[in-house]
């Protein structure tokens, strides 16, 4: 099977997307809130609520593609086009939580078909090993390109925080970034109109302990969503807002570790044992991220460079062994997958609720014990070493 070369640029610009707006809504959105608008943070935790809420659709949607490919197109279309045009509405109605709220959820609805609809595809039509590692680098460039996009436009337009044109252009801009998306289902030129159904492989040897512990072990692993929202408003504040850009700066700084930190594990770890090397990653994360916020400026920044190393490793390793015990189930496996969306369902508007009344020093230390917490569920889950090739999705 011969794969277009316009279908790789696809995977390249789905990924650019959704990375993108993850980086907009996590990271500038929480410092427009915050700084800008000075927002009331118990009502826009509700309406966090309400919307990551949203993200519990993924995994049935997921099995839903497994079963049905003949409506995939359509649905790429309409989430493309859905995808867009959330996101415009939302940016235009920042100051009306409610009705941005109600934008939040399609984005979240849409950008998660297209994620599935994408992944689904790369892995249908994935003959050798030679057109699975050439989708991982369009992958892997796209993530990272959409997540320093609005960093690097941020660095280059912004001379004043408190500039309400600066941020209104800088909404324009991601918005133009992202038009080109309605276009993406006519580039694709791999057939979706079979109707061909997976069905899993019996497996009786499934380890329910194993499952339960992973299940929560994914839900601690991702203790970090409660600080979500709190801190880059605490960034800027603590540095000041005249050092905006260098924060920028930081932060594009931190993503490029992010992705060393994975491309290390993905070619180390599956020498060693994962589970060994999880637990070591689970307490190294969790107890720098305890340790961090109540130190100076700098050492603030060199630690939680290191962290990125470390999350590399936590995330590849994590998702090995979510794969190794779902056994090829999908339901299994959207099964721990829905854990860790529970995490950010649940902390994300936690840590904007309790921004408003606890210092956000406290708030990223809590996520450090709960990454802490992960280990001892991991202690208990049965590994067996084997060479094991998976797709990690971030």
């Amino acid at each position: 099977m011969i794969i277009p070369k316009r279908n790789y640029y696809t995977y390249f610009y789905a990924y650019f997307v959704s990375n993108l707006i993850l980086i907009f809504i996590n990271v500038m959105l929480p410092i427009y809130f915050f700084n800008i608008l000075n927002i009331n943070r118990i009502e826009l935790a509700i309406i966090q609520f309400a919307a990551y809420s949203i993200l519990f659709t993924k995994p049935i949607i997921s099995i839903y593609f497994d079963k049905v490919r003949s409506t995939r197109k359509i649905f790429l279309i309409i989430s493309s086009i859905g995808t867009l045009t959330s996101f415009i509405f939302l940016i235009l109605y920042l100051n009306i939580l409610t009705i941005f709220g109600i934008f939040l959820s399609i984005n979240f609805l849409c950008v998660s078909v297209t994620d599935i609809v994408i992944d689904k595809m790369i892995v249908d039509y994935s003959p050798d090993e030679k057109t699975k590692d050439r989708n991982a680098r369009y992958i892997f460039l796209g993530s990272m390109s959409g997540a320093i996009f609005p960093t690097i436009i941020s660095f280059l337009i912004f001379t004043d925080i408190y500039s309400i044109p600066t941020w209104h252009l800088f909404f324009l801009i991601l918005s133009f970034a992202i038009i080109p998306m309605i276009f993406m289902n006519n580039l694709l030129k791999v057939p979706f109109d079979s109707d061909k159904k997976e069905v899993d492989t019996i497996d009786s040897d499934i380890d329910k302990k194993s499952i339960m512990l992973l299940c929560i072990c994914a839900f601690f692993a991702y203790g970090e969503k409660i600080y979500d929202y709190p801190l880059e408003p605490w960034l800027v504040n603590r540095w000041g807002e005249q050092y905006f850009s260098l924060l920028l700066l930081i932060l594009m700084i931190m993503i490029l570790l992010n992705a060393l930190g994975l491309l290390i594990a993905s070619i180390i770890s599956n020498r060693y044992n994962r589970k060994k090397i999880l637990e070591i990653s689970f307490f190294l994360y969790g107890s720098l991220m305890v340790i961090a916020p109540f130190t100076d400026k700098i050492t603030f920044f060199i630690i939680f460079g290191i962290m990125q190393i470390f999350s590399g490793f936590l995330v590849v390793n994590l998702f090995s062994l979510m794969v190794k015990h779902s056994h090829k189930k999908v339901w299994l496996f959207q099964l721990l997958t829905s854990f860790i969306l529970l995490a950010r369902v649940l902390l994300v508007p936690l840590g904007t609720y309790l921004s408003a009344f606890v210092p956000t020093e406290l708030i990223i230390a809590t996520a450090g014990v709960l990454v802490l917490l992960a280990i001892i569920p991991t202690i208990f889950i049965k590994y067996k070493k084997e060479q094991l090739s998976m797709k990690s999705e971030i």
